[in-house]
């Protein structure tokens, strides 16, 4: 029970620790999160893709048609043209046009220009040759022939960087004066929160197109990508923040042109809540940030190359109602992203994602309630842990418990997600039940080891080795400090040992000791008995405790009997060893409640028991040599042995500080079950003899007890009983003392 709690407390030490680790996120935790979200999705594996949403992809065949990247912006220009010619509700560009284009011919054209002009006098109208070059200077400005395009087609969203880090900001000068190039991404906001308060994604410098092509289009979106850190893309932010302005994403731009809406942002004092676009609401974490709900791996959305919309190889209608994305998919071109799927996405892709998302009005979240919840269920499993592992029988229990609800938060997790497209955090409550589990049955373990050399210390002398064993597995009742108990109880002693002890002087008592002892300590073992104590040459033992034994009587009487058959060999195992010849012992056993278990001080003590019972047996030991027998029991253990035990009952008697009377029996051997039945005539006959006379001798007919206990003599030519009772007779005078009720009562112990 002590290891019990100890083994809870720590358990709840290590809930803390869990707890502790959730507050704190530590890194290793979360990604390891984030291993488990990918598992997730690709458990999930590829989703249905809106039909309106394609990739026009700037690929390996469109640069080995058109040449290589950059194109020309005049090139973009008719691409954005004949993708409106196809009919598509709208175009984003995952392109920056950050630097003024200058064809090669510009130059020489400027100085024609030039040169003519010098030549001819300002009052004169422009000449022919003036015009032309005009002109051409007009179609080599591909910059205003993108813008355009765009313009012209009044359903396209632009493309820009937001700079986050330190290393790259602008100075407030240079961010103030490029802000109104992205003027056309700016978001409507209703409340946000003290700008300290939460993570958004926030600019510190700007890549935006140059002014030209960035007021042609319809709205424009920041293209700035989330990593997590382990480097994969899983999150993507609809609103960032600059200045003291909010600006919407690529993605969102788009899809505030297919919607004809624009976006709303609503937030509290602590946090960013969500984005309204129209009747759409889209729930965002306090950052403003959506978690991708990726459709499948890479090349999941249908592609089109730029190569063949730009050679007209698009059928028509192919593209009409579409929601094109134009971006490139060619590796070379270094625009690509890790995401939860194996395989690299082209960042084009990662934005046709999250514009999926937002068409289907399902972007995953964070609530901000799962919170709680993961809390609620970290807790629940810390409890469910402390309050199961120390109850269940063994490790491998314990193991398959915590084994069993591990897989089914995993499967729970799973479900959550692939069925409802929640994001439940698997990663903490997975190792709470690894740290509550590895802490609870360590300290358990180490408390049944340490039990365990507690228990082979405490019984290793006096019990058998395989009773130990049990013992310390925890396979026993063991209540320490005592109990009541029935248990077969066992006195042995030599007879003659005092002179005995004199003759051999000290050394050689102790040797023979040694011996003897060594002897029936095996006999006792070999029944699973416990060796109580030694008392000089006397042995005590019992057999039902600790370990419990329901034929614990049995055991005791094969034990005494077995001493016997090792006393008869003894001097002759042993001729070497003086004393060892002529060894007679005396063995008393007896059945009784008692109480047993350890007896002592913090000092010392033993593991014995007490009891009325305890010295009855010792009576029952020293009446044998009265008596002439060498096992003597008494009727309470003689009435439960099978038939197979062959006992002679010997007298009723009382013993000096006990009430009640009792018949005490001689437990003459053990009959096979072959010859349980055959019993030897000769024995029968004094058997037959003496039962006679013990009914003579209780009847107060002791003439013809004397005479039927002669018989028995005669027959056996010796008999120890039979002697005892007729010296008790002459004693008394041959007749029955007045009140005679055939118990004899022993005066002295």
């Amino acid at each position: 029970m002590a290891s019990r709690f100890r083994a809870a407390g720590v358990g709840w030490i290590a809930l803390g620790a869990a707890l502790l680790a959730f507050a704190l996120h530590p890194w290793l935790l979360d990604r390891a999160e984030y291993s488990l979200l990918d598992a997730r999705f690709r458990l999930r594996g590829p989703q249905p893709v809106s039909e309106s949403v394609v990739i026009v992809a700037i690929d390996a065949a469109s640069l080995d048609e058109f040449g290589r990247w950059p194109w020309r912006r005049s090139l973009l220009a008719d691409l954005i043209d004949r993708l409106a010619g196809a009919g598509v509700a709208a175009i984003g560009v995952d392109l920056v046009f950050s630097e003024k284009e200058t064809p090669a011919q510009t130059g020489a054209l400027r100085l024609a220009r030039e040169i003519l002009a010098a030549k001819t006098s300002p009052e004169e109208p422009r000449t022919e040759e003036i015009a032309l070059l005009d002109e051409a200077l007009t179609e080599t400005d591909t910059d205003a022939r993108l813008a355009a395009s765009v313009a012209a087609n009044g359903r396209t969203a632009l493309g820009y960087f937001f700079r986050t880090g330190q290393a790259e900001a602008d100075s407030p000068e240079a961010l103030a004066s490029r802000l109104p190039d992205i003027r056309r991404s700016q978001v409507a906001v209703a409340k946000v929160p003290a700008r300290s308060h939460y993570p958004i994604l926030t600019c510190t410098g700007l890549e935006a197109n140059v002014p030209v092509v960035a007021g042609a289009g319809r709205r424009s979106g920041f293209l700035s990508a989330l990593a997590d850190p382990d480097g994969v893309t899983r999150r993507a932010a609809l609103v960032a923040r600059c200045a003291d302005s909010y600006y919407v994403s690529l993605a969102l731009s788009v899809y505030e042109l297919a919607s004809g809406q624009r976006s709303l942002l609503l937030g509290d004092d602590q946090a960013l809540r969500e984005v309204r676009v129209g009747e759409r609401v889209f729930p965002t974490d306090e950052g403003g940030k959506v978690l991708i709900n990726f459709r499948g791996p890479p090349g999941t959305f249908p592609r089109i190359s730029a190569g063949d919309v730009l050679a007209g190889r698009v059928a028509p209608g192919e593209l009409a109602g579409a929601l094109a994305l134009i971006g490139a998919t060619e590796v070379g071109l270094r625009d690509t992203r890790s995401g939860p799927f194996p395989g690299i996405y082209p960042g084009v892709e990662i934005h046709a994602n999250l514009l999926d998302n937002l068409l289907a009005g399902d972007v995953l979240r964070r609530h901000d309630g799962l919170v709680v919840a993961e809390l609620a269920l970290i807790v629940l499993i810390g409890v469910l842990l402390i309050g199961v592992i120390p109850r269940t029988p063994g490790v491998l229990v314990s193991f398959l418990f915590a084994t069993g609800l591990a897989l089914a938060l995993v499967v729970f997790g799973s479900l959550a997600f692939t069925e409802f497209g929640i994001w439940l955090n698997l990663a903490y409550p997975l190792a709470t039940v690894v740290l509550v589990y590895l802490a609870v049955e360590v300290t358990r373990s180490l408390a049944v080891e340490a039990r365990g050399r507690r228990v082979r210390d405490m019984f290793a002398t006096y019990v058998p080795p395989g009773v130990v064993k049990a013992l310390a597995e925890g396979e026993a009742d063991l209540r320490l400090g005592g109990e009541r108990r029935t248990l077969s109880l066992l006195f042995s002693d030599l007879r003659g040992f005092t002179s005995l002890s004199e003759n051999l002087g000290p050394e050689g008592t102790i040797g023979l000791m040694n011996v003897y002892l060594e002897a029936m300590t095996r006999r006792l073992f070999e029944t699973g008995g416990t060796l109580d104590k030694y008392i000089g040459d006397a042995v005590m033992a019992f057999w039902g405790a600790p370990l419990a034994l329901e034929d614990h009587a049995e055991r005791a009487c094969r034990a005494a009997l077995g001493m016997q058959e090792e006393l008869v060999t003894f001097g002759a195992r042993h001729p070497d060893l003086p004393g060892a010849e002529g060894l007679e012992m005396g063995v008393g056993i007896h059945m009784a409640e008692v109480v047993v278990g350890n007896v002592g001080s913090d000092l010392r003590f033993d593991y014995t028991v007490m009891g009325d019972g305890v010295n009855l047996c010792a009576r029952l030991e020293s009446l044998t040599k009265l008596y002439g027998v060498g096992i003597l029991t008494s009727a309470e253990l003689a009435r439960i042995l099978p038939a197979s035990f062959h006992l002679r009952e010997i007298d009723e008697i009382r013993v000096k500080g006990r009430r009640g009377a009792g018949v005490i029996y001689e437990l003459l051997g053990e009959r096979s079950a072959d010859s349980a039945d055959s019993a030897d005539s000769a024995e029968e006959l004094w058997l037959e003899a003496y039962a006679e006379g013990l009914v003579e001798y209780r009847s107060g007919r002791w003439p013809a007890a004397r005479e039927a206990f002669a018989r028995v003599i005669a027959a056996r030519g010796e008999d120890g009983p039979s002697s005892a009772l007729i010296e008790r007779m002459e004693a008394v005078g041959g007749v029955p003392p007045d009140g005679w009720t055939g118990t004899w009562t022993f005066e002295t112990k």
